[in-house]
């Protein structure tokens, strides 16, 4: 998956850019989360595509080069769905609920995958690879790819911690529909990517998220006298919308599920 990812990103701009991401999407090649002329772009090439369920796809913005590209976007995806649905299951024993309760409740669940590069920084003083943010998902997969910086920064106790690659392995993250799901028992994790003045950075990254007209809110279980309920219920396709008409800034997209707001 790294490889074919890579082998995207070096084709020439004329090639990319047969496959655009138009303003207010976020499927296709180039800046997501842009909303004015006026504002500071993160350093970061992005290539994202919705897999499932198939209604989400675009099939217009899947390449045709590399030529094993949708192939091995398809086999990477299902692995990475079949880890989700298992880590899922496990967060579920940890809370004392039924294993299957989140996959019974997110219908058929929606997955993207984004494919970010950073190339390397003459000034990485100056600006972000991707700016703070949470995630809008239940779970986000991180593939950190061999070989590249360090680039993935949590914030733990208000300081920014790097998170350094570990080969073989996959980093995961909670997304704010855990975080209101479980009644802050998990929370989502802010972070951020930083770029490096000599070297590039690959990334692959997995989004898994309940599908979009599922009704979420606390899980009567974990609400009680002791943990009061923090969020409303909202449908998650009106947050999915949300999320990505809003510029990335820290966790201020959770207010929107929050109760008083």
């Amino acid at each position: 998956m790294e490889k074919v990812a890579m082998e995207f990103f070096m084709m020439p701009l004329e090639e990319k850019q047969k496959y655009p991401m138009l303003p207010g999407t976020v499927q296709g090649y180039g800046q997501a989360f842009v909303f004015s002329e006026d504002q500071k772009l993160d350093w970061c090439n992005m290539f994202a595509l919705g897999v499932e369920p198939h209604s989400i796809r675009n099939p217009k913005l899947w390449p045709s080069k590399p030529s094993d590209f949708s192939e091995t976007v398809e086999s990477y995806s299902r692995e990475i769905r079949k880890v989700c649905k298992n880590l899922l299951k496990y967060i579920a024993i940890t809370l004392k609920l039924k294993e299957d309760v989140f996959e019974e409740m997110f219908g058929v669940a929606v997955q993207a995958v984004r494919m970010n590069y950073y190339p390397a920084c003459p000034r990485p003083d100056l600006v972000y690879g991707l700016s703070p943010h949470s995630d809008g998902s239940a779970l986000t997969v991180l593939q950190q790819g061999r070989g590249s910086s360090v680039g993935l920064q949590i914030l733990k106790d208000d300081d920014w911690v790097s998170v350094h690659p570990i080969p073989n392995a996959l980093v995961i993250n909670v997304g704010d529909t855990i975080e209101v799901l479980t009644n802050g028992r998990y929370t989502s994790v802010e972070h951020r990517a930083v770029t490096h003045k000599e070297r590039d950075r690959l990334s692959l990254v997995t989004f898994y998220a309940p599908s979009y007209d599922v009704e979420l809110g606390p899980l009567p279980e974990l609400v009680d006298v002791e943990n009061p309920c923090k969020f409303r219920r909202y449908n998650h396709g009106e947050y999915s919308k949300h999320y990505v008409t809003n510029k990335l800034d820290g966790k201020k997209t959770l207010e929107f599920a929050k109760l008083g707001n």
